[in-house]
């Protein structure tokens, strides 16, 4: 019997929203000596384990890490923390916040449930059960979240509330089936040969081997080298709305934070796109990395990425321009 079955409240009490309102006797500080100390990722063992020692449903769980999520956002324009917890299929926990950048334009800030995605896409989870948000995502988040394959599926668990499947918040949705595409951002792609001289260029490549970008088919990726050497990457992840996509620089950033590092951190920034892009993301890159980490060397390099075949469904009547 799978993690879910054995705890999900779902399949053990059907009024499963009056469960999410009776009082624990677990604090939040009682959950924070249970985590690990970046609780950002909490794998399925982990979870099990928690689980039978605070005596919580897994629900329970998700619910009581919203407020530590928060405590780890960057909210640096609105001040307005954001949460998000995360169940992915392996059964693994994943958190999300929001991450804001002063003297940069809003649209480029990264939304809790976005940086929650990246997160688990930077960790190879193949996807999202169900999400706990202390209050229905926006419509910018709805439309990303609509990007995983079979998204309208995903339960969205909101305090004081029956659970609602994305596809009650988003209803006569807009989605990548709508442009002929049958939307995977989560799916596993093969790794392909990433060999180059220089390291962290090669991280790069990788990851722009693993972007999700059906609608221009623009490869790409970015490395961060930090003072100490370390290396975290981020693939271009694209949406059929085109605006709540994310840069490969984003991306990166939000492995950057999962592992309790920041800005200051950064020594180096390579970024790898195809030689000749639809779209490129040269220009975006080193705007933010001069915003974030104005210090910080940036590279930009151009391979001749092999192109992904994505998977095309007919389009029947629609008109795709």
């Amino acid at each position: 019997m799978s993690l879910l079955a054995l705890n999900s409240p779902l399949t053990a009490v059907p009024e499963f929203h009056n469960l999410l309102n009776q009082s624990t006797t677990m604090s939040t500080a009682d959950i924070k000596k249970l985590i690990p100390a970046h609780p950002f990722l909490i794998e399925a063992a982990e979870v099990h384990e928690i689980l039978q020692t605070s005596g919580l449903t897994l629900h329970e769980l998700m619910q009581k890490l919203i407020p530590i999520a928060q405590e780890l956002s960057h909210p640096a324009i609105s001040q307005y923390k954001v949460g998000a917890v995360g169940l992915g299929e392996s059964g693994a926990i994943y958190l999300g916040v929001n991450l804001e950048f002063t003297e940069f334009p809003l649209n480029q800030c990264v939304h809790g449930e976005q940086f929650l995605v990246a997160n688990m896409k930077n960790a190879g989870e193949t996807g999202l059960v169900s999400i706990a948000l202390s209050a229905a995502p926006c419509g910018h988040c709805r439309q990303f979240l609509n990007e995983i394959d079979d998204g309208q599926s995903i339960k969205i668990l909101i305090p004081n509330r029956s659970p609602l499947k994305l596809s009650e918040l988003l209803p006569d949705s807009f989605g990548p089936q709508d442009l002929g595409f049958k939307g995977g951002l989560l799916n596993p792609l093969p790794m392909l040969e990433a060999n180059h001289a220089c390291p962290v260029t090669a991280k790069a490549l990788q990851a722009a081997q693993q972007s999700y970008a059906p609608y221009s088919n623009s490869q790409s990726g970015v490395a961060i080298k930090t003072r100490d050497a370390q290396i975290f990457t981020g693939s271009y992840l694209e949406n059929v709305g085109f605006n709540p996509s994310l840069s490969p620089l984003q991306t990166a950033l939000v492995a950057l934070f999962v592992a309790g590092k920041d800005y200051e951190d950064i020594s180096e920034v390579v970024l790898v796109e195809d030689l000749a892009p639809m779209i490129s993301q040269a220009a975006i890159t080193e705007q933010l990395l001069k915003s974030v980490a104005p210090e910080a060397a940036f590279k930009l390099e151009k391979i001749d990425l092999p192109q992904r075949q994505w998977r095309i469904q007919k389009c029947g009547n629609t008109s795709i321009h």
